[in-house]
């Protein structure tokens, strides 16, 4: 048992035995040993043998990323270990505001030649037309992923995405499976303080589980120490609130996620050359200003969250999903305000708005047991282009207007077989209010495994974690 090693109180250990009711140690299903990687994920020794062919002959490995947290960290982790091993690589990632979803021959034209190997990070699984173009070029194609499959898949030479085994390994995010591939062929990378940093901002920031092989890592961040790390990396490490005490997803995005934001003037653009630095001074210099950046945003991001609660879909609320049309949002705002309309309604959320060129964009967020990707997929012959996971994703869409698209989404959620809105959990009955305190050794606490809760007097009694405090709340929601 795991449990005296994990220094657990008994009501934590009670909460523990309420959500993994069928595991035989539910201390190990909440906090599991160390993974064997190459186990479980599969192609990772398709990769190694890739590399090895690409050290003998010579080439660079093109690194082609997701524009959002989850891939640049990715990214910052592929660059770190592959030119830690000699490899010459380049990295890619696209801009959301002009460029569609996928492995785009436009990005890569001049940069991919003939006999480089093309490595993805948290992106490609459906990118069967920039796989095919990389390929007739002479390039090898290993995919790097978490998405949500949907057929035909590329014909890639290697595909390590989870999603092709099933859990727990399709909890992890896609800097995740792409640390996990690489320690896996060069395990003196494993536990370094810097990759584990980067896991962490990646795994909280893209919303993904905090349970299995997510708990591990973020266990074994939780013992970074800051002197370990240099420049960008310590000073993200020192924003991350209450990280020796308690901390939940929620407190991170709000203090890194959303101060580095996404489009154009946010920090997006120079988190992988800031994750580089090893200047502090200048690393922390310029996180004042991406602060007093945030702010503006989050100014703009304020009123179009109070036009787009008046602009919501009567139709889809029916349903208990939030429908939105605005004619324009700003570059890299849909996915923040879809975050925050799923929050605070607490519904799945579908925003969608122009492009400047015609096409129709949406940024959708999950609540509940609503697959978002699997909606999305499930309409694929609609979509340009349509990616994500279970908890985010989104689409583009060309030759529909908005009332065509908004009926066959409408269409679609009448008939989707799930609940978009939660239950509220409750782990235990009490006569008295425990000590809140006695569950922090529980955090973190976000994603599928949130905060606990209480019922006593027929009211429900949820944790709240501050950065120096915790309390108990009446309420009836249902997330951190």
């Amino acid at each position: 048992m795991r449990r005296r090693s994990c220094r657990l109180a008994d009501l934590a250990y009670r909460v523990l035995e309420t959500r993994f009711p069928e595991a035989d140690d539910p201390v190990e299903e909440w906090l599991p040993p160390r993974p064997d990687w190459s186990s479980v994920l599969p192609d990772i020794d398709v990769l190694r043998r890739e590399l090895h062919s690409l050290k003998e002959r010579g080439g660079k490995v093109v690194l082609y990323g997701h524009d959002d947290m989850d891939g640049i960290t990715g990214i910052y982790i592929g660059q770190r270990i592959l030119r830690g091993q000699g490899f010459k690589v380049i990295p890619i990632f696209p801009r959301r505001s002009t460029d569609d979803y996928g492995l785009l021959p436009e990005r890569m034209d001049g940069v991919l030649q003939s006999g480089d190997l093309l490595l993805t990070v948290d992106y490609g699984c459906s990118a069967v037309r920039g796989v095919k173009w990389a390929v007739e070029r002479g390039a090898r194609v290993v995919i790097t992923d978490h998405h949500t499959l949907h057929y035909p898949l590329p014909a890639a030479h290697g595909m390590i995405n989870p999603q092709r085994t099933g859990p727990p390994a399709t909890y992890l995010a896609g800097c995740s499976v792409l640390y996990a591939a690489l320690v896996s062929i060069y395990p003196h990378w494993e536990n370094r303080p810097e990759l584990l940093t980067a896991v962490a901002l990646g795994t909280v920031s893209d919303r993904v589980p905090f349970l299995g092989w997510n708990r591990y890592l973020l266990e074994r961040f939780m013992q970074v120490r800051v002197e370990d790390l240099n420049g960008g990396l310590a000073v993200m490490v020192e924003e991350w609130p209450a990280r020796q005490r308690a901390w939940t997803g929620a407190m991170v995005r709000h203090a890194i996620t959303s101060v580095i934001g996404k489009g154009e003037g946010s920090g997006i653009k120079v988190l992988l050359e800031f994750m580089n630095d090893e200047n502090y001074k200048r690393c922390r210099k310029l996180w004042k200003r991406l602060t007093r950046q945030s702010k503006r945003r989050a100014q703009i991001l304020s009123e179009i969250f109070s036009r787009a609660i008046r602009e919501r879909d009567d139709q889809a609320s029916a349903y208990g999903m939030n429908l939105v049309f605005l004619e324009y949002i700003p570059d890299g705002m849909g996915g923040t305000l879809a975050s925050k309309l799923s929050r605070v309604t607490h519904r799945g959320t579908i925003v969608v708005s122009h492009r400047e060129n015609g096409k129709l964009v949406g940024e959708a967020r999950s609540y509940g047991d609503w697959d978002m990707a699997d909606f999305l997929v499930s309409m694929g012959e609609v979509f340009t282009s349509a990616g994500g996971h279970r908890m985010a994703a989104g689409f583009s869409s060309e030759g529909l207007s908005w009332s065509q698209l908004r009926e066959l989404l409408l269409s679609k959620m009448a008939e989707y077989p799930v609940d978009p809105v939660p239950v509220p959990h409750v782990d235990m009955v009490v006569d008295q209010l425990p000590d809140p305190d006695e569950f922090l050794c529980l955090a973190p606490f976000g994603g599928s495994f949130l905060p606990p809760a209480v019922k006593k007097d027929n009211m429900r009694y949820l944790l709240n974690v501050g950065e120096n405090t915790s309390s108990w709340f009446i309420t009836e929601e249902s997330g951190d």
